[in-house]
């Protein structure tokens, strides 16, 4: 994994969810995830950029290297096939309302081993 993008409200598009209907709100409770996951991650070693993805278009998210971080009300909007494009974990509602990623620590760290280990067994 080369990134972590946090989709948890979407600015452009047809579909257009927000957190809760503020974008400073949002914006500030998004951060406060990104900073939060990101000084979690830096006390595992892992030093990769977390940022806040307001345009999220699923016919054009990378799966190269990045691990998205979507909100379950977001992901419900999604057909199921449609998301095994893309690498991404579900993110419940109230953790983002909370800025509080704690609950998904962990997961996102299995996840980027998994990933490691995928990169290290393509290039052997």
């Amino acid at each position: 994994m080369t990134q972590i993008k946090i989709v948890g409200d979407i600015w452009s598009g047809k579909f257009q969810p927000a957190l809760t209907g503020n974008r400073i709100v949002d914006t500030a409770l998004l951060t406060q995830f990104c900073s939060k996951l990101a000084d979690w991650l830096s006390g595992q070693n892992i030093k990769l950029p977390v940022k806040i993805e307001h345009d999220f278009c699923l016919e054009t998210a990378v799966s190269d290297g990045t691990l998205y971080l979507i909100d379950s009300n977001i992901l419900n909007a999604f057909p199921k096939d449609a998301l095994r494009r893309i690498n991404f974990l579900t993110i419940k509602h109230q953790n983002f309302l909370h800025g509080d990623p704690m609950d998904i620590c962990q997961s996102v760290l299995a996840r980027l081993k998994t990933g490691l280990k995928l990169q290290q067994t393509k290039r052997g």
